[in-house]
């Protein structure tokens, strides 16, 4: 599949550094080992039903409900017989939270848009607030991202304020064209205040470019992309996950035009091998947590 464009992924071979200052270097955040939180799979939506679109495929998990206008249709998905489509303008589907956002989870999805570049901020996946969300996966383009290069982020809030401090992880990686599948994941990590993001299962670092060897970055206003966030503390999300929009200042937005596929809730924090499995498999896919010899 043919990758999507990026500021990032420009052939150059550039020096690590952060925008404040030369000689800085940036560095590329390693998962932590252990977690406290046992893994457990509490939802899964494979939106593959037309008569019950959003069973859960977890026995007494919770069920989605499209809104807006938000369609399964048959053979609009990456995995399995259907997909979730939104138009960009109303649709959305919305359960109850299946996990604790206070504390560590995981959330994976297949997603495409339906255009090669998206011009605008979209959301993937949130769960709500009363003000804001709690967490949210978007992609962000080129036009509307600090460092100049269109990407994905991950982005959890402190509090359930309008104005809660947040924290970001950036994921510049390569990755497919907007109008081709690509699989995201979230794990956030509560006993390492570490916030992650995956792109088909990569942990997708981009440093800034100093083509000219001098230690700052050629373009001062460039900001590393990286794709884990330290000292990340969230809320425990009351009101409900939303796939395809996002909640800002009390006001849901960023509706995804698109399709999305096969969502994936855990309790705990995965493993890089853990979300690399499930970023490579298709079809048949047990409802479990993957079972990787020493995936810590």
């Amino acid at each position: 599949m043919a990758l999507g464009p990026s500021a990032w992924a420009a052939p150059h071979t550039p020096t690590a550094v952060t925008a404040s200052g030369a000689g800085q270097t940036s560095t590329t955040a390693q998962p932590p080992a252990g977690n406290a939180v046992p893994r457990e799979v509490t939802a899964r939506w494979e939106f593959d039903r037309a008569s019950e679109a959003g069973v859960n495929s977890v026995p007494g998990g919770p069920a989605m409900t499209p809104g807006g206008g938000a369609r399964l249709v048959p053979g609009a998905g990456f995995m399995g017989e259907g997909g979730l489509l939104l138009d960009g303008k109303r649709g959305y589907s919305s359960s109850a939270v299946p996990v604790d956002t206070g504390n560590s989870f995981t959330m994976t999805a297949w997603v495409k848009a339906d255009v090669e570049e998206p011009t605008r901020r979209m959301t993937l996946v949130s769960a709500a607030g009363n003000a804001t969300s709690s967490f949210r996966v978007d992609f962000v383009p080129a036009l509307a991202h600090r460092a100049g290069g269109a990407a994905w982020e991950a982005t959890m809030a402190r509090t359930d304020t309008a104005g809660s401090r947040t924290v970001t992880a950036v994921n510049a990686g390569a990755w497919n064209s907007g109008a081709d599948w690509n699989h995201l994941a979230v794990v956030y990590d509560a006993p390492a205040q570490q916030l992650r993001l995956y792109v088909n299962g990569q942990f997708g670092t981009a440093t800034c470019f100093d083509d000219n060897g001098d230690g700052a970055a050629d373009d001062p206003q460039c900001v590393p992309a990286v794709p884990a966030a330290d000292h990340a503390r969230s809320f425990t999300a009351q009101r409900s996950l939303q796939v395809g929009r996002a909640k800002s200042h009390g006001t849901f937005g960023d509706h995804w035009s698109g399709a999305i596929d096969d969502v994936w809730a855990f309790r705990g924090a995965l493993s890089d091998r853990q979300i690399g499995y499930l970023s490579t498999q298709l079809d048949g896919l047990p409802t479990e947590v993957p079972h990787i010899p020493e995936a810590g």
